[in-house]
């Protein structure tokens, strides 16, 4: 039992550590992803304290409160409802599949019966290579209008639009990595939207995390100069708590569809306990939505998102 008790209190010294070094994410890419597991820190100080509580060890149990609070206020935070948008006049209703379906999945079948049941106006896809296009050509009969930048690694994109009104293109920022933006401007009853799909690079080192900064940086300035109803959906590699993350909203002018739902965990599949709400949606003001929604397993390492949009 003391062997026990010991193990709980290193692993508990060490989620204090992860804890001190996510508020420095800002400074440093290894801090920054750090600063990601607060959800399951914020779980696993919760249980420590309620631990140590049985244990009659108070002191410690009050102090193991404060990295609980520090992980679970921000992902609080997120429910509290956005500010009051008013009713789009004549509303227009969309919905937008939001699907990294994974270079190496081999489950096609997964996402394409997905796409049947669900019905989306949109589908937004990242990780996309030759295999998957050729999988996907099926979708050109129900989907005609779509644009696909398939690539060798984890970084190919794609996006189609059932609704004949519309263009679709692939985009590219400066970044040295020419990674790929997809776009579907749409018109439906009188009314343009644009929704914009976006795969920045995972910060796993200095060099990524400073083209990914980068990246999210150049990208929020071009959103700014859309006109009209927009909606950024896609694998951000980042998670609300980010400051990377913060400084988009704001750059951007964009709303946040977590505010007021809380955070949705899409990765990784298979770890349910330490899974990252890594997969975003992002409208202007004159969108609401309706309904963000996890969808199932696909047999890629993320959830896809079910976004109802009205405009």
């Amino acid at each position: 039992m003391k062997f026990i008790a010991g193990c709980i209190d290193a692993a508990a010294t060490v989620g204090v550590l992860v804890t001190a070094a996510g508020l420095l994410g800002k400074t440093h890419w290894f801090m920054e992803l750090m600063v990601n597991f607060k959800l399951p820190l914020a779980i696993c100080f919760l249980g420590y304290t309620i631990y140590k509580l049985t244990c009659r060890n108070y002191k410690i149990a009050a102090l193991s409160l404060i990295p609980f609070l520090i992980n679970a206020i921000p992902p609080a935070l997120l429910l509290i409802p956005q500010q009051h948008q008013t009713a789009p006049i004549n509303p227009t209703a969309l919905r937008i599949l939001q699907a990294n379906i994974l270079s190496s999945n081999q489950n096609s079948d997964a996402l394409l019966e997905l796409i049947e049941e669900c019905d989306p106006d949109i589908i937004v896809l990242q990780e996309i290579n030759r295999r998957w296009v050729e999988k996907l050509n099926i979708l050109r009969l129900k989907y005609p209008v779509s644009a696909t930048f398939p690539r060798a690694d984890n970084f190919g994109a794609g996006i189609f639009c059932k609704q004949t009104n519309a263009t679709a293109k692939i985009l590219f920022l400066s970044d040295r990595d020419q990674l790929p933006l997809s776009r579907i401007e749409l018109t439906l009853n009188n009314k343009t939207v644009t929704i914009t799909g976006a795969h920045p690079l995972a910060p796993l080192s200095k060099y990524l995390w400073k083209w990914r900064n980068l990246y999210t940086k150049e990208l929020a300035e071009q959103l700014t100069n859309i006109e009209g109803p927009q909606i950024l959906t896609g694998d951000l590699n980042t998670t609300p708590w980010a400051n990377n993350y913060k400084s988009f909203v704001k750059k951007s002018g964009l709303l946040d569809s977590s505010q007021g739902r809380g955070a949705l965990s899409t990765w990784p599949v298979y770890q349910p306990f330490v899974r990252l709400p890594l997969d975003h949606c992002f409208h202007s003001k004159d969108v609401i939505i309706k309904s963000r929604k996890r969808g199932p397993n696909i047999g890629s390492d993320h959830f896809p998102l079910i976004i109802d949009a009205v405009f």
